[in-house]
């Protein structure tokens, strides 16, 4: 390979539009040579996305229909790169290779369902990907009048084989397990039929949605009103599971941080959804194991439960500490008052001059007070249950929501008592001080609050949203 042809590769690489001016004019030839890759610099400029230069060698009459040694096409090399406008560009100018694979069978939407993170709902920072899927998916019309001469279509138009084994990645399979919801419900869209389609378990897109956890994909396949949803809920795949079975499993590692205690709850709440979804005839079912849906769930979660069990009770005994020791500082401050009491009346000082003041005090250490002692008898009740898988449901959520919400009452009662204890006894003269450390400590609580409790709350608005759900359904 000679300098000159790796000089036009790099010019290429760099955009430079100019420099591979210069050396066309004197040997037009260079434009078809290959590296030791077999890339052309067609090629180069497609995978590093330089459309001012793709276009400019395109006008060479370079053979755009080419391929690397590995079978990759310039459509190919431009999704690698991640150059989706490029992309949306080659597929417009050469619809024909959309369906072109390489050398492991892959097309350009297949290497596309390989990237998660760039779409939407895998990465945050995803623009301009939904255009090039919608291309990239082939006409259906034209695919069957090619179907017998072009050998890069085997199976259908989503590469399913009718073999069982080494068959070919469905673009629709691979999506659906990386959670991609933008590849599959445009794909589900134009193409319906694909609900039919099964991996090499057996398994059709929901199973796999259901095995998965996807809870958004699961959304929209039980909502878009498909005429296969049937079906799809009562498929059995090759190891006599059903679509319970699969909801009973572990799952894939989920993209939020969440504890054991949250993990378990999501795991009861998803069992229980999808088995209130599919037709009772399954609920009993057993599998290859001999094993029914609920027994698979007990023995696979065994582990979770006893783990999410200690951590519950590890936090709670945390917990009742502060609680008590919010609740043993609110007591004594009730009766301890400031400057005591009368010899006659029996009366606190403070009631003559600052009656108000003084009754907003006791408000306010009579609230932390019972709310740390609220905390503590919920607490109490977590500590001594039973920890079914039952319990995950519902009542340890709804435990947890009382108990960090009257945790935080408590700790905001006690800080506002201080404060008014100031004012009473007048040690702060300048009164908006008190109003300011009030407001000061109160967001920081907030912040701390939400911190801890959001993914809770989320839990919680699943399963009341749900639990309505089904509730109307059954009236």
């Amino acid at each position: 390979m000679s300098m000159a042809t790796l000089r036009l590769h790099e010019a290429a690489r760099f955009g430079e539009k100019r420099v591979a001016d210069i050396m066309l004019r004197r040997e037009k030839g260079l434009v078809s040579e290959r590296n030791n890759l077999g890339e052309t610099p067609l090629f180069i400029a497609a995978a590093c996305g330089k459309k001012e230069v793709f276009t400019f060698l395109e006008n060479f009459n370079s053979d755009c229909m080419m391929r690397r040694n590995d079978g990759c096409t310039i459509l190919h090399a431009a999704v690698i790169g991640e150059c989706y406008s490029l992309a949306i560009r080659i597929l417009e100018s050469y619809p024909d290779l959309a369906g072109k694979r390489n050398e492991k069978r892959k097309t350009a939407l297949h290497l596309l369902a390989e990237k998660p993170e760039s779409f939407r709902s895998g990465s945050s920072y995803a623009v301009g990907i939904p255009e090039f899927y919608k291309e990239s998916l082939p006409d259906n019309s034209a695919e069957e009048q090619n179907k017998s001469e072009d050998t890069d279509f085997e199976g259908s138009q989503f590469g399913i084989s009718s073999q069982k084994k080494n068959r070919v990645p469905d673009p629709l399979i691979h999506p659906t397990r990386l959670d991609i919801i933008e590849v599959a419900k445009e794909i589900l869209r134009a193409y319906p039929e694909a609900a039919y389609t099964s991996d090499e378990n057996g398994r059709n897109i929901l199973q796999i949605v259901v095995e998965k956890k996807h809870r958004i994909l699961y959304d929209y396949l039980m909502g878009s009103g498909s005429i296969f949803k049937d079906r799809m809920l009562s498929d059995i795949d090759f190891e006599g599971n059903s679509i319970i079975h699969l909801a009973a499993g572990l799952g894939s590692p989920a993209s939020t941080s969440y504890g054991v205690m949250l993990q378990m709850m999501w795991h009861v709440f998803w069992f229980k959804r999808v088995k209130y979804d599919c037709f009772p005839s399954l609920w009993q079912l057993q599998n290859s194991s001999g094993k029914t849906a609920l027994q698979e769930f007990e023995d696979n979660h065994e582990t979770l439960r006893k783990d999410a069990e200690k951590s519950i009770k590890d936090l709670s005994n945390y917990v009742l500490i502060v609680a008590v020791f919010i609740a043993t500082i609110n007591f004594a401050a009730v009766f301890t008052v400031p400057e005591g009491f009368e010899e006659k009346s029996g009366n606190p000082v403070y009631l003559k001059n600052k009656h108000w003041k003084f009754d907003l005090l006791m408000v306010y250490l009579a609230g932390g007070l019972f709310s740390s002692l609220f905390t503590m008898g919920t607490l109490l009740g977590s500590i001594f249950l039973q920890f079914t898988a039952e319990d995950f449901y519902a009542d340890l959520p709804i435990k947890y929501v009382i108990t960090s919400t009257t945790m935080f009452y408590s700790a905001g009662f006690t800080i506002l008592a201080a404060c008014q204890a100031y004012i009473v006894e007048a040690v702060a003269v300048w009164n908006v001080l008190p109003v300011l450390v009030v407001i000061l400590a109160y967001i920081m609580m907030a912040f701390v609050f939400m911190d801890t409790s959001y993914l809770i709350f989320d839990y919680m608005c699943y399963l009341i949203r749900y639990s309505l759900y089904y509730r109307r359904q059954e009236t």
